[in-house]
């Protein structure tokens, strides 16, 4: 009974002192590294933002349009207000689908979120402020966003 006892301590511990010491794992500093490579991939397209930003700020019902254009998404939040909420989801559908005319490569996400609204205009601004922007921190933001947006 003992000896059972005495090496399901012993596995125990060499299973509790093996996981542990994958914290500092090769795997772990290969993933860092691959986030800095990740981050010259990352592709902002400043032509297709402004164009989306039109396009959604010209269709009727729309108040206050924003915008962002990264690797192969468009992400587009619109303002609409009084009773032109009641068709939101018709402006919704017509705003996707002339963004989609405007390059179909990339998938567009549509929303009317006011926080998501906020947080594109913040993105916005931030890109277009000259200070070091992370790259990889826009498209996690962007990221999160478009996963609200489709769920």
């Amino acid at each position: 009974m003992k000896s059972i006892l005495r090496v399901t301590a012993i596995v125990l511990l060499l299973l509790l002192t093996t996981g542990c010491g994958l914290q500092n794992s090769p795997l772990k500093k290969q993933q860092t590294g691959q986030t800095n490579q990740n981050e010259q991939d990352i592709r902002i397209n400043a032509e297709l933002t402004r164009r989306a930003k039109e396009t959604a700020g010209s269709i009727k019902g729309v108040k206050e349009s924003t915008a962002i254009a990264i690797n192969r998404d468009v992400t587009v939040a619109v303002k609409v207000t009084g009773l032109d909420r009641w068709r939101l989801k018709p402006i919704k559908n017509e705003v996707h689908d002339k963004i989609k005319e405007l390059d179909k490569a990339y998938n567009v996400h549509v929303t009317s979120d006011k926080k998501h609204c906020v947080q594109l205009k913040q993105i916005e601004s931030q890109l277009s402020e000259p200070q070091d922007t992370k790259m990889t921190d826009v498209l996690n933001k962007v990221n999160k966003i478009i996963k609200e947006i489709d769920s």
